[in-house]
């Protein structure tokens, strides 16, 4: 899959924090809907993903995309 810098750079900073939790990442998408940009990272793992563990993967995720600051622009992550 071809991956543009926002969504390679996600992928390098989630990737870990899904082994660490057990979950394996299954895709990422950037893309600009309407006035609005959207980060989403879709998850999985063999019996299913709970919320609680998509809070655990965005929790981390946030501090180390605000650390990383690969995104100029605002965007909402889901």
């Amino acid at each position: 899959m071809a991956y543009n810098k926002t969504e390679q750079k996600t992928l390098e900073l989630v990737t870990p924090i899904c082994a660490r939790c057990g979950l394996s990442v299954w895709d990422v998408e950037f893309k600009k809907e309407g006035p609005d940009y959207f980060l989403r990272v879709f998850l999985d793992r063999a019996g299913g993903v709970s919320i609680d563990d998509c809070e655990a993967v965005s929790r981390e995720l946030d501090a180390a995309l605000d650390k990383a600051d690969p995104i100029p622009q605002a965007y909402v992550l889901e």
